[in-house]
């Protein structure tokens, strides 16, 4: 009854609440920011909500609402920029103003060791934003950049929990050094693998061309990724956001080997070769129990058995918040990514702290520092034995337990399950990384400011693993075990001088600075194989009993510079800048220590112009124009020093170590440099409806380190010298359009298009050719250099078969490079692993309170090492490829003929299997999200609450079967097919 008498107070007093609720009305009038005069059409609605309307003809506007304050209200019209307004109270009548699409121009880009308008920029600079990181789920925030930045190439071979990705910008330049860019948090070098919370950091820079990046010296050759973490906020309050998503790692895209009946087949058809074409008896070609598997059905799928569905969960907390004069915001960020595979997880757990407090006109100072932590048990790759083992085999004894050696009469193949043993297999890593800087701002004047920061990077790395005897990589061996522990210390101590000074027409900006930076590196490790006892898994490798032994290793380096850099404009619209950077190194010797990286730039920004048509369809029109030299730091501590190698001997009756020198030295060795042009054309059309820059460029690098050989009568086989050169250039588009922007539906697309073509063009002593490492003058310095198969001899072509090698039908056919009838080794052919060109293509779409993002990847005209042609073995002593091979009832052109005489690794070009046309077109993201309405969050003292669901690695279009070719080839741990989860809670 008195639930009842409830149930009819609520449908009697709900009706009567809601016809009373009070309705507010805001009032309000916006302007032109430039001509101050009212703007008709602008819509105006409140964030979350379904409240809008429109100012009338004089700009005005009035909205009710039954929404409560604090709320925000939103104003946005074709060719200006989106304006969101805090409103605390409606007694205020709103006076606002909207920025025309130009008015973008003003926003501040991070430039080396300072700011610069965009509409000022000279060099090749582009910029993302926060909502474009955080708007794709990802364990590193430079995954984000993939296919939104002209330029950058960024691609994941592995699978696996906490794999690193591959950045390559504008091409490779180097043969020895890494060509990865430097990237910078706040500042300070920190590594490509970026594992903060994407929800941290407010912008990322990316500098492409050696005019901006030259200011960085030695180490800005490859380009420089900047990235900008959020501060606090000065308004009083605090601003609270928890992100989550969880991900769903289901089974990726991976080729098939053969079941046990093909093989079963293939191992008939190999005995039949060397059987003169006649089949063989089974019980001549299987072993008992193979035949008794046969016969019964007994047959197994590796992968089946393997591959698991994984499980990420990703959470993030913000805080941030302040006063005029202090400002402050923490973070904590907690990971947990289960792999698909066994026992392959990675916990990673971050905070951070970041605080801003001006002591009064003068002085300014603050800190921002991240503490990560990582505990990964990391498992060996088991899809090397799992591709190979056979399919006719028992995985798990009668009793349930495994059977460990499961192929009948196959002694090295044991179970691809192994490791996933209890107590048989551990590698554990933990890593513990505290990362940050101080800053201190003084005001020496109203044009000059001094500004001091330090940054310290420490990080402690232990590394112990057991791996008992029978497990993947101990198959017939004692088990082995061993620890190591890694500590990398970095200090960063930089001082800059800032003027700047506005003389009527005239802008003038100059800095000056100097940079110290001292890194030390220690590595202590012991290890041996046949442990006591298995269960003290790597805390007791002193009793082991063989191949036992104990290292150390030590390395220090010091950088110390200095650089300067001039700025110039005059009438806001002919822009130049200049820059020096002085390196001096402690890996070079004396009289080579220091290295000189300048640079020049110039823009016009025609659009400024009297000359121009005023009120035309172009907004914005910019040239650029830039050179600039930069350097590669490829020289490895010591290098010109040279190292000892010892060797045991008697001395009368005591043992002692003789040393001797174990390479020849060159004390003249000196840094890689590249010198790069850079053309670049900034463009907006339509109220920059479109937008976007187009990008040309041409870099030479030299003084390449390679070995150069040495006669075998100096005892040595080789000496490092400067000698190598190589070039790129290239064409970079991107384009960004506003397709529709109303009132309840928008919709933009960003493009992106990068064409590059690199060639090495001098190796050492005019050697043009380099085959042992692939380096051909005239190439990519990124190729594979092998036979290329055309096809398979078939029945018919015995005679030319036989003349071409004394090959006969069946074997593969390759293509006569030279045609001189013969196969030699001239018929050799490159194929490049670097594609002719690449692009993204991002749409973002919504209507009302739901959204749609789609984001395209491709790289087109890349050859990849496919692994999986390789697993194909004719002679049936392992299982491989599903592949379709030679018969005499089967003429095809794929895969040769199986022949019992070979053994697993002879087959005559069995290499050529390997290089596929790896060109692909991926749907790499889809994300669906909705926005609760405003007025449900009302009661909440809730901003905002975003759930979205997203699909990544879907949908891949390429010729190879069953495989995603941004792996590159590789078959070890593949990337999965993910649905992911996800909230967000503005509080």
């Amino acid at each position: 009854m008195i639930k009842l008498r409830l149930l009819l107070i609520f449908f009697i007093w709900a009706p009567i609440s809601l016809c009373v609720a009070q309705s507010n009305e805001i009032k309000g009038t916006v302007s032109d920011a430039r001509s101050k005069e009212t703007l008709p059409g602008v819509t105006v609605r409140i964030k979350g909500g379904q409240e809008s309307t429109q100012t009338d003809a004089n700009g005005r506007f009035s909205l009710k609402t039954k929404s409560k304050v604090p709320l925000t209200l939103q104003l946005y019209s074709v060719g200006y920029n989106e304006k969101s307004i805090e409103l605390s109270s409606f007694s205020t009548t709103i006076q606002a103003t909207l920025e025309g699409a130009e008015e973008a121009l003003d926003e501040v880009v991070v430039v080396g060791y300072g700011t610069v308008r965009k509409r000022d920029l000279t060099g090749a600079v582009t910029s993302v934003k926060a909502k474009d990181i955080t708007a794709i789920p990802t364990t590193n925030a430079l995954k984000s950049l993939q296919g939104k930045v002209a330029g950058l190439d960024i691609t994941q071979s592995s699978g696996q929990p906490g794999a690193s990705v591959g950045i390559v910008l504008r091409g490779n330049r180097s043969l020895n050094a890494d060509n990865q860019p430097l990237v910078l948090v706040d500042g300070i070098q920190y590594g490509s693998f970026v594992d903060i919370n994407p929800s941290d950091i407010a912008s990322i820079e990316v500098l492409k061309d050696i005019s901006s990046t030259a200011i960085y010296g030695t180490r800005g050759a490859n380009g420089v990724i900047i990235i900008t973490t959020k501060k606090g906020n000065a308004s009083g309050r605090t601003n609270i956001s928890f992100n989550s998503y969880l991900s769903i790692n289901n089974k990726p895209f991976y080729p098939q080997m053969m079941d046990g009946p093909t093989y079963a087949q293939l191992k008939r058809e190999a005995y039949r070769t060397t059987n003169e074409g006649e089949y063989v008896p089974d019980e001549n070609v299987f072993n008992a129990t193979e035949l008794e598997y046969t016969r019964t059905g007994q047959f197994v799928n590796w992968q089946d058995l393997l591959f698991h569905t994984g499980m990420l969960q990703n959470y993030e907390m913000n805080l941030n918040g302040g006063s005029e004069k202090t400002q402050f915001a923490i973070s904590l960020g907690y990971q947990h990514d289960k792999g698909m595979f066994k026992n392959d997880l990675l916990k990673r757990y971050n905070g951070r702290l970041s605080v801003d407090h001006t002591l009064n006109k003068i002085f300014k100072l603050g800190l921002s520092m991240q503490y990560t932590f990582k505990n990964q048990d990391k498992r060996d790759n088991p899809m090397n034995m799992a591709n190979k083992n056979l399919p006719i085999a028992k995985p798990y004894n009668d009793d349930g337990t495994l059977n460990l050696y499961p192929a009948p009469g196959y002694s090295t193949f044991i179970s691809p399950l192994a490791d996933e043993q209890a107590g048989v297999f551990k590698n554990n890593i933990n890593d513990k990384r505290l990362f940050g800087s101080g800053y201190l701002d003084i005001n020496l004047h109203k044009d000059l400011v001094f500004k001091s920061t330090i940054g310290i990077d420490v990080q402690d790395i232990r590394n112990g693993y057991f791996r008992a005897a029978n497990t993947l990589a101990n198959v017939g061996r004692n088990s082995s075990s061993g620890d190591s522990t890694t500590t990398m210390v970095k200090y960063t101590w930089e001082n800059t001088l800032n003027y700047h000074k506005t003389l009527g027409d005239h802008d003038i900006g100059a800095l000056a600075g100097t940079s110290t930076i001292k890194s030390k590196y220690e590595l202590f490790e012991g290890y041996g194989n046949n442990q006591a006892s298995d269960l003290t898994g790597f805390y007791d490798i002193g009793s082991n009993t063989s191949a036992k032994d104990i290292g150390s290793r030590l390395e220090e380096i010091a950088l110390a510079s200095f650089f300067g850099r001039l700025n110039y404009k005059l009438k806001d619209r002919y822009l130049f800048q200049a820059s020096l950077r002085a390196d001096g190194s402690s890996v070079l010797s004396k009289g080579n220590k220091w290295g000189y990286f300048p640079s020049v730039a110039g823009a016009w920004r025609i659009i400024d112009e009297p000359f121009m048509p005023k009120g035309s369809k172009l907004n914005e029109l910019k040239l650029r124009l830039s050179w600039g030299k930069a350097g590669n730091s490829a020289i490895s501590p010591y290098s010109t020093l040279g190292s000892l190698s010892k060797s045991a001997y008697a001395f009368a009756s005591s043992a002692a170590f003789g040393y001797w020198p174990s390479d020849l030295v060159n004390p003249n060795l000196t840094w890689e440099t590249t010198a790069t042009w850079n053309l670049g054309v900034d463009f907006g059309l339509f109220n920059n409806r479109i937008s976007g820059a187009i990008e040309l460029y041409d870099s030479k690098t030299d003084n390449l380190l390679l070995p150069s050989l040495l006669p075998t009568s100096t005892g040595y086989a080789s000496v490092m010298q400067n000698v190598g050169k190589t070039a790129n250039k290239g064409i970079e588009v991107a384009i960004n359009t506003i397709n529709v922007q109303q009132e309840n539906w928008n919709w933009a697309t960003d493009w992106s298009f990068m064409l590059n073509r690199e060639k090495i063009v001098a190796l050492n002593d005019g050697v043009t050719r380099n085959i042992a490492n692939a380096w051909i003058v005239g190439e990519p310095t990124k190729i594979y250099y092998d036979y290329k198969k055309t096809g398979i001899w078939q029945l018919g072509e015995e005679e030319a078969a036989q003349a071409f090698g004394g090959y006969r039908p069946g074997d593969i056919k390759i293509q006569d490079s030279n045609n001189n009838g013969v196969s030699d080794p001239d018929d050799r052919t490159v194929f490049s692993q670097v594609p002719r060109y690449s692009f993204g293509v991002n749409n973002s779409v919504s209507y009302k309170n739901v959204d749609l993002t789609v984001f395209v990847f491709g790289r087109i005209g890349q050859y990849i090492n496919y692994e999986y042609g390789a697993t194909y073995k004719p002679s049936a002593l392992e299982n491989g490829a599903n592949a379709n091979y030679w018969t005499p009832e089967n003429p095809s052109n794929d895969y040769p003929r199986p022949n019992s005489g070979y053994s697993t690794s002879n087959y005559l070009f069995q290499s050529t299997l390997r290089y596929v046309d790896g060109s692909f077109v991926k749907i790499r993201d889809i994300t669906l999200g909705y926005t609760l309405p405003k007025k449900w969050l009302d009661r909440l003292a809730v901003q905002r609450i975003r759930f979205y669901s997203t699909l990544q690695n879907y949908f891949v279009f390429t010729k190879v079967k069953d495989y995603d070719p941004e792996r590159g080839g590789d078959l070890s741990f593949p990337l999965p097919r993910t649905i992911v989860f996800g909230v967000n809670i503005d509080l």
